[in-house]
């Protein structure tokens, strides 16, 4: 479940949104939607992405309900553009939790003094 589909299509390199289906209806107290992963939960799960992509975790709903829906290239969204690209590199992967409906864009860029790592 964690790895996006493939296909032919070279404009996509490869890559395509799965068809995930959205939560059932739940009331989210007003604010149009679930609430965002905090800090703590953007931390692990950028954690336990760098060191098992293919087993990470929801911190709230446990194993089994994250999805990796796309790579995208990192400069390009610094300038607000999506754009697909392979898990090399500099990329951000944006995370998908079937359960709770919260989603996590984690820059897996690095900078020329180290390397760093951005969840959003």
């Amino acid at each position: 479940m964690l790895r996006p589909e493939r296909a032919g299509s070279p404009l996509s390199g490869g890559l395509v949104m799965s068809g995930f289906e959205l939560p059932p209806e739940e009331d989210f107290g007003g604010h149009g939607g679930p609430t965002e992963f905090d800090m703590q939960d953007g931390l692990s799960l950028a954690l336990s992405y760098l060191e098992d992509p293919s087993d990470v975790p929801c911190p709230q709903c446990g194993p089994d309900t994250i999805e990796i829906v796309a790579f995208l290239d990192a400069k390009g969204m610094e300038r607000g553009a999506a754009i697909p690209t392979k898990p090399e590199g500099d990329y951000t992967v944006v995370l998908y939790c079937h359960q709770c409906g919260r989603a996590a864009a984690l820059d897996l860029s690095r900078d020329e003094g180290g390397g760093t790592l951005d969840t959003a």
